[in-house]
């Protein structure tokens, strides 16, 4: 399955890409942290953490998927046989993921093109000036999701194993 794991690899390349965004946010962090000690305060550098902390937070929810790392009830999953582990997995999947993957985009889309069709920035004075950009992110995260949705039900079929596996796999 080579185009497969081609898929996982871009996956989990955007998903380590969008990591670096924390260390941005970090130190956007750190600064204003430093700047209300001195009683001051940048406006726009309130609202970039928010922005960071949004959009790392919607792309690095497809990464944690493939890496096994999303939530499940360990305590009766791991007492389940690997049919039982794959038909509850493709069940999730089809009646779950899926559905709300597709109800996020639709509306994500609707979101971002009308904040994008008035070029929306933000209310405050002195904020950031391109919040439809960050609105963006949300269709864009909806179909990450889905493609590691479709990927995952692929791969508990013909990889079982990463049934067994409890923690992130990526190899790190």
């Amino acid at each position: 399955m080579p185009f497969i794991e081609k898929i996982e690899a871009i996956l989990e390349s955007i998903g380590r890409a969008s990591a670096w965004i924390l260390l941005v946010l970090l130190a956007s962090i750190v600064l204003q942290v430093g700047l209300n000690a001195i009683s001051s305060s940048i406006t726009w550098m309130e609202e970039l953490q928010w922005y960071l902390y949004g959009i790392s937070s919607m792309v690095a929810l497809s990464y944690t998927m493939t890496g096994n790392g999303h939530v499940r009830v360990d305590v009766l999953h791991r007492r389940f046989g690997v049919r039982t582990k794959q038909i509850l997995e493709m069940v999730w999947i089809i009646i779950a993921l899926i559905p709300l993957y597709i109800v996020t985009l639709v509306y994500g889309w609707n979101f971002a093109i009308e904040s994008f069709s008035i070029m929306e920035g933000s209310p405050d004075p002195g904020g950031m000036p391109y919040r439809w950009i960050v609105k963006a992110f949300i269709p864009l995260a909806s179909v990450l999701l889905m493609v590691t949705a479709i990927l995952r039900a692929i791969l508990i079929w013909s990889k079982p194993e990463l049934l067994e596996e409890t923690e992130i796999i990526h190899g790190d």
